[in-house]
C-alpha cells in the first residue's frame, strides 16, 4: 500500500527528531528549549504521517492544531492525550532564533518527551497495525 510506505517514511523522520532530542547532551549552549523544537518536529511529522496514511491533503505548516483538526475532520479518533500534544506547537519557531529564548525545565522536557512518544505510539498503531483501537 503506497500510503503506508509513504507514512512510514514520515515516521522515520519523526523518530529521528525524537532521537536527536533524547540523546543530545544539554549544556550552556544546548538547552532544553532548543531540544523542544525537535519534539515539536517529531509530533508534527507523526501527525503528517497519519494524514499521509489516510491520503488527506495538508498544507505546509508547523501548526499542530491545524493538523489535529484535519485528522478530526476526517473522523479519525484522536485520544485526549494525543490532542494535548498541540501545546508543543509553540516550540516550532520560538526556540530557533536569538532573542526569542524561553526557559524550559528538565521536568517540562521530560513530560514533552513522554507526549511525543505517546503520539508516535498512537500513529504507529494506526499505520503499522491499521488499527486505532489501542487508545
Amino acid at each position: 500500500m503506497r500510503n503506508q510506505t509513504d507514512a512510514i517514511q514520515w515516521l522515520v523522520f519523526a523518530e529521528a527528531d525524537l532521537q536527536v532530542a533524547t540523546t543530545a547532551k544539554v549544556s550552556k549552549k544546548l538547552k532544553y528549549a532548543f531540544l523542544m523544537f525537535h519534539l515539536q518536529q517529531c509530533v508534527e511529522k507523526t501527525l503528517k504521517a497519519v494524514l499521509v496514511f489516510f491520503a488527506i491533503d495538508f498544507s505546509k505548516t508547523h501548526n499542530l492544531e491545524y493538523l489535529l483538526g484535519l485528522i478530526k475532520k476526517n473522523k479519525i479518533a484522536i485520544p485526549a492525550k494525543v490532542k494535548e500534544a498541540q501545546y508543543l506547537g509553540q516550540y516550532a519557531v520560538i526556540t530557533r532564533y536569538p532573542g526569542d529564548e524561553i526557559e524550559v525545565s528538565k521536568k517540562e522536557f521530560t513530560e514533552a518527551v513522554k507526549t511525543a512518544k505517546l503520539v508516535l505510539k498512537w500513529a504507529k498503531t494506526i499505520i503499522l497495525k491499521k488499527s486505532d483501537k489501542l487508545f
